[in-house]
């Protein structure tokens, strides 16, 4: 029994010396679960003169905590502990510095910082689905609760504002919601800092939930086509290059090749990798990583303007069931048109042309095709590249004189035709069509011109 006894004892004293130890680790491990973060605040957060934001806040396991620094002349305070109001001054004060929060759990603290910088905004006034974007190192702000070229109010509540592609890396800088305005920095090119680091993004403002509710492409560019336009021989002014384009594709003909659209949609897609590629140029996300722009059949989900407004960078892949058409049950012929629509991809003040403004093309042509056909206007001759399409029931990139295949030039017109399709400019070294039919789904560039 004194045996028993003792083994009773030993087992319960090692019984709690594990129940202490296990305690101890628990308490070790709450320790070590200390956080404080910002979710969804960026790198670097821009601000104007008296602005004030608001940033999420999420703490875990804190006993207290505190603001432990802010730059001169500005405040900070903390909201329920689950929000970080800033503001910046209205005048004088630091134009940049940190703002920390520090959260404390016995001897253990835990920091996250918020990088702060003043930086003014030009507020753009004109609603449109894509902008054209000329000043390095600039924040700009556009119009984020609206439908592209109406006053339309989207459908949800804007929580958040995201850079959903860029075609370079830092192509852009810190991308946020401002109010009911997006707002995003410019950068400068990397060999003359006066100039804009040029290329094309989609910018996107998306619900609580992370569903997209509208996005808006930027064409970063020092092209003004105000000032570099064309007045064809029927007196309408066009660009003088395609949408979302280098340039006039003078010395590399790459250049001149725009972003492909699938007739009457907003968004644009990625063009070619080069001249002659059909595989997509990359495109970036604000970390650097890749974007894929992907292919889908069209069905019932996918082949709805809902669906591609949530999804844009998928291309929707027609087939017979929609007739070819990305809309898989009813055409929709009034998403472009002659009058600029909710939906029309060019700039404010521009539009998708008529297809009456190359009536004339065929019997227009100057010099030799060369990867492309010049055309005649009222003031020399503009470069119509032929950048090939994407195909309209596969959605890959064709026709760039890859494995022997015909360079051509596809370009959508505003207007569609009466058996489901959309009247479209085609050429190639042999023929020049002003107005032939094509199927919805393809993928063509879009020239622009004055409305």
């Amino acid at each position: 029994m004194t045996i028993f006894k003792n083994s009773f004892i030993a087992l319960c004293t090692m019984l709690v010396a594990v129940a202490l130890v296990f305690t101890s680790c628990n308490n070790e491990n709450e320790d070590d679960k200390l956080r404080v973060t910002l979710p969804d605040a960026p790198v670097t957060a821009y601000f104007d003169y008296g602005q004030t934001h608001s940033f999420t806040v999420k703490m875990e396991k804190e006993r207290s905590y505190e603001i432990e620094q802010v730059p001169d002349g500005w405040t900070a305070q903390l909201e329920s502990k689950t929000k970080l109001n800033v503001t910046a001054p209205k005048s004088g004060g630091a134009t940049s510095g940190v703002v920390k929060i520090s959260v404390h759990r016995k001897e253990r603290t835990v920091s996250a910082q918020l990088n702060v910088e003043l930086l003014p905004a030009t507020t753009i006034a004109t609603n449109a689905n894509s902008y054209i974007i000329s000043e390095p190192n600039t924040r700009y702000k556009i119009k984020a609760t609206v439908k592209g070229n109406t006053s339309q109010k989207i459908d949800g509540t804007p929580a958040s504002a995201v850079l959903v592609w860029q075609t370079s890396k830092n192509l852009l800088g810190t991308v946020m919601l401002d109010g009911d305005h997006i707002s995003f920095v410019t950068t400068a090119d990397a060999d003359d800092a006066t100039k804009i680091n040029e290329g094309n993004a989609l910018v996107a403002v998306k619900d609580a939930d992370d569903n997209t509710l509208w996005s808006w492409h930027l064409w970063l560019t020092d092209y003004n086509p105000e000032i570099d336009n064309v007045t064809n021989t029927d007196g309408s002014v066009m660009m003088d290059r395609n949408l979302g384009a280098k340039g006039v594709g003078s010395e590399d003909i790459y250049e001149a090749y725009g972003l492909f659209y699938q007739w009457g949609r907003k968004d644009p897609l990625i063009m070619s990798k080069n001249a002659t590629s059909t595989s997509n140029a990359s495109t970036y996300n604000s970390l650097n990583s890749n974007v894929a722009f992907v292919t889908m059949e069209c069905d019932e989900e996918t082949g709805t303007i809902a669906y591609t407004t949530k999804y844009p960078t998928q291309i929707i892949r027609g087939n017979e069931t929609s007739g070819y058409d990305w809309l898989y049950k009813n055409h929709d012929s009034s998403l472009w048109g002659n009058t600029k629509t909710m939906y029309d991809p060019c700039p404010a003040g521009w539009k998708v042309p008529s297809k009456s403004v190359w009536n004339d093309f065929a019997n227009l042509t100057d010099g030799e095709f060369n990867s492309g056909w010049y055309f005649r206007v009222s003031d020399g001759a503009t470069l119509y590249p032929a950048a090939g399409r994407r195909s309209f029931s596969k959605g890959t990139l064709t026709n760039v004189n890859h494995d022997g295949t015909l360079w051509t030039g596809y370009y959508w017109s505003a207007n569609a035709t009466t058996d489901g399709k959309a009247s479209s400019l085609y050429f190639n070294l042999n023929n020049v069509v002003p107005a032939q039919p094509n199927y919805r789904a393809g993928g063509f560039q879009v020239r622009c011109v004055k409305e």
